[in-house]
């Protein structure tokens, strides 16, 4: 089976080139953090899109079961591992004011999906 897991987001105002520095000097300790079933993609910037509220960001991951979704969940929670602390550090530029623009999204490969003509 397999997943792409999106995170759409915004950045804080005044925040965004620290954020692309944060991110440069992190992005492949993000990667290496990730739980088995998982794999970080990359955390990309919007250049356009037909999406109107979504956030300017995009982060993407490869799943391959629903139980990594879990079990990224676990790790992020876990504040000691790699991945919590990272996510924590991350989450200072994360603009979390309930009116910021943000995204989330499961896409399953479509000849894993359950798809049939209806009748």
């Amino acid at each position: 089976m397999r997943f792409i897991y999106e995170i759409g987001f915004t950045v804080k105002l005044g925040k965004e080139e620290a954020y692309q520095t944060w991110l440069a000097a992190n992005e492949a300790k993000v990667a290496a953090a990730q739980p088995p079933g998982t794999k970080y993609l990359g955390t990309f910037a919007v250049i356009f899109t037909s999406e109107k509220t979504a956030g300017f960001y995009r982060s993407f991951s490869e799943l391959d079961s629903y139980a990594a979704i879990d079990a990224y969940a676990a790790l992020m929670k876990d504040e000691k591992s790699d991945l919590g602390r990272l996510t924590r550090e991350e989450s200072q530029f994360i603009d979390y004011d309930p009116n910021a623009q943000w995204s989330n999204g499961l896409y399953k490969l479509v000849v894993d999906a359950a798809i049939w003509d209806p009748k």
